[in-house]
């Protein structure tokens, strides 16, 4: 049996980016999809990352613990600086999608003789859509039982809901926040919300962000937006989890996104559930594919 072996890394978003690609193509080439939970986490020093996709709801895939290939690679890889897409090796083809920026059409369409090794972020819809329905089904956050979140999204529902999500990448040192395409302006915020409050009568602001400070930050240069309601959801006020903030995250309306990959992923899976809404999404996400071309900021 032909299969896939997915090397798992980084936050939340960029896990459900790498498993949707990864599932698209084994359900485009009748392939194992077998997932590496341990060998992307186990030396984040930085960050903590973890292994963080719903176990309930990724049924057609295998889960193991540290797969071999991926740390004889990761070696190479330090060694050598190995840079090539496509690797071919004697136990099989190893992808690495981590040098380039943007969506790669061969990677998608690829045909798999025996045994096939993803690495990179993947970080396009372009990867998945092809299957997207039935991925969507697979990655559908659950609902949580705390009550914060549950009456939380009562307000969402029962307003004109607008996500704002800011992300600072906090954790990860300016001198390469380039790789993750740096920290979005605050002209974005400020031109999003113009438009926003143009289209969307009565609109009720949702802030997500990791701490209350970046918030806090954000509104002492943004006199605008005090002028409507508004509700700040962090960590540091009871809102941990990021499975649950993307499922909270996800029951908004409308969105104005910065470059992080869960705030994608909150305004994909709403844009499933909502017709008439209006998604704004920076651009400088790390991969120029990212932000799909009806977010963008025109």
């Amino acid at each position: 049996m032909k299969k896939i072996y997915l090397y798992l890394c980084g936050g939340l978003g960029n896990q459900l980016f790498q498993y949707a690609a990864a599932r698209n193509l084994a359900i485009k080439n009748n392939a194992q999809l077998i997932v590496d939970t341990k060998c992307g986490f186990i030396t984040d020093f930085r960050d903590f990352w973890e292994f963080s996709l719903d176990k309930s709801n990724i049924k057609n895939v295998v889960l193991k613990k540290n797969i071999l290939i991926f740390w004889f690679y990761r070696f190479l890889k330090k060694i050598f600086r190995l840079k090539c897409i496509f690797n071919n090796f004697f136990f099989g083809t190893l992808i690495n999608e981590m040098p380039i920026n943007f969506f790669n059409k061969e990677i998608k369409n690829f045909r798999i003789k025996k045994k096939l090794y993803l690495f990179g972020y993947f970080q396009s819809e372009k990867y998945f859509i092809d299957n997207k329905n039935d991925i969507l089904d697979e990655l559908q956050p659950s609902e949580p039982n705390k009550k914060l979140f549950l009456n939380m999204k009562k307000k969402i529902v029962e307003s004109n809901s607008v996500s704002l999500g800011i992300r600072l990448h906090e954790t990860m040192p300016q001198n390469i926040s380039y790789k993750v395409g740096g920290i979005t302006s605050l002209d974005f915020y400020k031109q999003a919300f113009s438009l926003i409050i143009k289209k969307i009568i009565n609109p009720v602001f949702f802030i997500f962000s990791t701490k209350t400070s970046n918030v806090e930050n954000l509104l002492s240069n943004f006199n605008e937006i005090n002028k409507y309601k508004f509700f700040i959801i962090t960590e540091d006020k009871g809102f941990s989890g990021a499975m649950d903030n993307l499922w909270l995250m996800s029951h908004c309306t409308n969105h104005i996104i910065s470059n992080s990959t869960l705030y994608w992923w909150a305004a994909y899976l709403s844009s499933v559930k909502y017709k008439n809404q209006t998604i704004i999404c920076a651009d400088n996400f790390a991969n120029k594919d990212t932000c799909l071309d009806s977010w963008k900021l025109n």
